[in-house]
């Protein structure tokens, strides 16, 4: 059975909360144990709940989500930070970073790109949208280019990252397996993986998520 990942969702907007408590509950290994109004209180709740991630918003009374993200992974190393936010300018996206979030994702994108974070964190790796994804790991990692960043970027071994590639190019399975000399099985046991670590299932999931980390130019395969 899939471990449990435990989330504390923190917005100062209710009926947003309750909406995004509802989307994450339909997967069955997610679990949110608790909701916060504002950065104040989801400190509470992390030193009450330790979960291992929150979602965090920016804009918050009593205490914003940077200085709350700052405080919980200062205090409370084992809960990571998800920032879930409308603000795109790149000085939020800056500060969060630097206080130790480790993924920030867009309030209007996909639901399937915050189950895709949620997973890619919570296995070690960072997630950033694909909206400010280049530009920002670029300036933060100290100007690296994307090419060396996937391994920071994404919790996939290698040869995953070769499946992944062939399967967002639209081969299929046994194609996959006829390039890389191994088995049909050994390429459906890769997937399942792949599916387990991001979250990402389907054709176009699997096509956003390997543009994302830099496998390949969506450009050429719309």
């Amino acid at each position: 059975m899939k471990e449990k990942i435990t989330i504390v969702v923190a917005d100062d907007h209710r009926i947003f909360r309750k909406g995004l408590k509802a989307l994450l509950s339909e997967k069955d290994y997610l679990q949110v144990v608790a909701e916060a109004n504002d950065g104040a209180e989801a400190l509470e709740m992390v030193r009450e709940y330790k979960p291992r991630i929150v979602i965090m918003d920016i804009g918050m009374p009593k205490m914003d989500g940077i200085e709350a993200t700052r405080q919980i992974r200062e205090r409370l190393p084992g809960t990571e930070v998800i920032v879930l936010s409308m603000h795109a300018k790149k000085a939020y996206i800056d500060q969060v970073l630097k206080v130790g979030a480790k993924g920030y994702v867009l309030k209007d994108s996909d639901e399937e790109n915050l189950i895709a974070a949620i997973n890619t964190v919570f296995n070690g790796g960072f997630y950033l949208d694909s909206p400010i994804a280049d530009q920002v790991l670029s300036d933060y990692f100290g100007g690296k280019t994307r090419r060396a960043l996937k391994k920071q970027a994404d919790p996939l071994s290698e040869r995953e990252k070769e499946v992944l590639r062939l399967l967002a190019e639209g081969h299929s399975n046994q194609e996959v397996a006829n390039i890389l000399f191994i088995s049909r099985k050994t390429v459906e046991n890769h997937r399942a993986h792949i599916v387990r670590k991001t979250g990402v299932q389907g054709q176009a999931g699997l096509t956003k998520y390997a543009a994302r980390i830099g496998l390949i130019d969506l450009d050429l395969w719309e």
